[in-house]
């Protein structure tokens, strides 16, 4: 049985446009495979698979829609949240530095989390927030799948740490809208312009919001809040 599963997966996200035919069997597809079929043990399977895929230079949406094509050829409907949040953070921890080295952090991105942030802009208005400004990054258009979503925070935390590597803070605001809290300096337009550049999901680029922190720590709050729908 999960010899013929596995003819007709390849099969499957070979027609759903796998781009690399030779790149996609790896011990973690049987693994995969074994769990779906014995129905335990499916979100390990998944983690390991997506930590394969970025190993082999595989994009997270690609290897998500493969992901898919599993389930649909043994009739399960779609893959479950666990499945595709395992895949996903599988397929981050290989690129990101490893999560337990890294404190108050989205585990999914690898960004900070609301909740740091709000306690990094505590410290901040201790002296003084002048010159500070919040940059903000969203898809141009909302995406409407699990798969997609999941993507598109990905890649947006990926894009946000090449365009700021240095000290800012830089942490998730909403479920797919990640931000920094940065200087507001001469290099700037720089980071913005390499941030809007990149690609997100399907080749679209970012919506980048840039929004000078108000005077007061109450105002920023307000500000963070209003972002993280």
């Amino acid at each position: 049985m999960e010899a013929d599963v596995l003819s007709r997966w390849r099969r499957r996200s070979m027609a759903a446009g796998w781009s690399l035919a030779e790149d996609w069997w790896t011990p973690e597809v049987e693994g995969v495979i074994k769990a779906v079929c014995a129905g335990c043990g499916l979100a390990q399977a998944c983690w390991e698979l997506g930590s394969a895929r970025a190993a082999a230079g595989i994009g997270v949406a690609e290897g998500m829609n493969d992901l898919a094509a599993l389930f649909a050829v043994t009739g399960t409907g779609e893959p479950p949240f666990t499945a595709l949040r395992s895949f996903a953070a599988g397929w981050a921890e290989h690129g990101f530095a490893p999560l337990g080295e890294l404190h108050c952090e989205d585990p999914l991105t690898g960004l900070a989390t609301p909740a740091y942030l709000r306690t990094r802009l505590a410290q901040l208005y201790r002296g003084t927030a002048k010159g500070t400004c919040l940059v903000a990054a969203e898809p141009s258009a909302p995406p409407l799948e699990l798969a997609e979503r999941l993507a598109a925070a990905l890649n947006l935390a990926t894009a946000l740490r090449r365009a700021f590597p240095g000290d800012e803070t830089l942490a998730l605001l909403g479920p797919v809208r990640v931000g920094a809290v940065t200087r507001m300096d001469e290099v700037l337009r720089d980071k913005l312009a390499r941030l809007g550049s990149a690609e997100i999901l399907y080749g679209r680029r970012p919506r980048v919001r840039v929004r000078p922190l108000p005077k007061a720590y109450g105002q920023a709050l307000a500000l963070i809040r209003s972002l993280g729908s």
